[in-house]
């Protein structure tokens, strides 16, 4: 409901105590027209889903798809900030959506977070809608490799507002000065083989359970930058 609530309400100014309502007069009127697509595509078909999970997975299906879901459904919303496509002759075409379908969506899974991501379009643009899911997670995932600028900046910005992000990238990427200095960067085997797959998951997902169990340590990125800036 975090991403249809906010939908409703600053998209279509829709009083917030009407939301669930809405939710499932949206959901009834789905059924009766035969309107399947969106929903089934991105929630498990697991018994015991909740009607105001798949409507909001569905409403804002244009530019989010869920890859992973926890066995349990905790409430909380891993955002991945990942680069769409490959930009160097390192990595082969593909390879991002190999590490978000075989590491990262299996981690934030095992960590308890339902995983999401922006759907890949023709263009790289960061959207409202995009920055509004980033801002909006319990917790994001951004993946370092190519340094990519998208990424960088969407970094950026979940570091501005002080939220907890759990930083990967494939070995081999060089380090981030002031990134690498600050917070932990968890890497990841670029091979993908099936053995070091296997190995990287839990590791990936300790990473992740790591940076959420800590989100209210008192030395925050903003005052750990602040107080950098001022040993310079």
């Amino acid at each position: 409901m975090k991403y249809l609530r906010n939908t409703l309400e600053n998209k279509f100014q829709l009083d917030p105590s009407v939301h669930e309502e809405f939710a499932e007069l949206f959901r009834k009127n789905c059924e009766y027209l035969g309107i399947t697509e969106g929903v089934e595509e991105t929630v498990s078909a697991r018994p015991g889903r909740g009607v105001t999970q798949a409507v909001s997975v569905a409403a804002i299906g244009s530019d989010f798809v869920t890859v992973a879901e926890p066995d349990t459904d905790t409430g909380l919303i891993c955002f991945v900030a990942m680069p769409f496509s490959e930009k160097d002759s390192v990595h082969a075409d593909g390879f991002f959506s190999e590490v978000l379908k075989q590491i990262v969506a299996p981690a934030g899974r095992r960590a308890g977070f339902r995983v999401v991501t922006a759907r890949k379009k023709g263009s790289d643009m960061i959207h409202s809608t995009i920055m509004n899911g980033l801002l909006d997670a319990d917790l994001v995932v951004a993946d370092l490799t190519e340094h990519n600028p998208n990424v960088l900046f969407e970094l950026g910005m979940r570091m501005a507002h002080d939220k907890p992000v759990a930083l990967i990238r494939a070995t081999g990427t060089l380090a981030i000065f002031d990134v690498d200095n600050m917070l932990r960067v968890e890497s990841y085997n670029p091979c993908l083989w099936p053995s070091t797959v296997e190995a990287d998951v839990p590791r990936i997902a300790e990473h992740i359970q790591a940076t959420w169990g800590s989100r209210d340590d008192s030395q925050t990125y903003m005052r750990i930058l602040r107080s950098k800036r001022e040993q310079k």
